[in-house]
């Protein structure tokens, strides 16, 4: 990996209830999930592979802390029609803004909640 490639998932998020910084010019190639849990940090999740789990436990692809998240909690796919999230059967359930889905094709801004974690869906860069 270059350094060009360290800015392919480059997006800035502002904090709840501001507008968005205005984004650097696009180039997200991959959709990803945005984590921001302190007001200035935030991890960027490409979603780089078909299948993508979520969950407590380490040998998931995005692994999440906290005694409200399964082990294995939900899972990503992309598909052609999109980037899908379904929930695993977890015990405390995975919600797309605000509510409770099993499965759900994500949108660019969805917020994703899983325990106390909140991501935000953005797509890939168009054209």
């Amino acid at each position: 990996m270059n350094d060009e490639d360290d800015v392919t998932y480059t997006r800035i998020i502002g904090p709840p209830g501001e507008p968005d910084a205005p984004p650097p010019p696009e180039r997200l190639v991959h959709p990803a999930l945005v984590w921001r849990p302190k007001l200035g940090e935030e991890q960027v999740f490409p979603l780089e592979s078909r299948v993508m789990r979520i969950g407590r436990h380490d040998d998931n692809d995005i692994m999440l802390a906290g005694p409200t998240v399964s082990a294995r909690h939900a899972t990503v796919r992309c598909e052609t029609v999109g980037v899908v999230i379904e929930d695993e059967g977890s015990l405390n359930g995975t919600f797309v803004n605000g509510r409770r889905v099993e499965q759900q094709l994500l949108e660019d801004g969805d917020q994703v909640q899983i325990g106390p974690h909140l991501l935000l869906y953005v797509p890939p860069a168009s054209g």
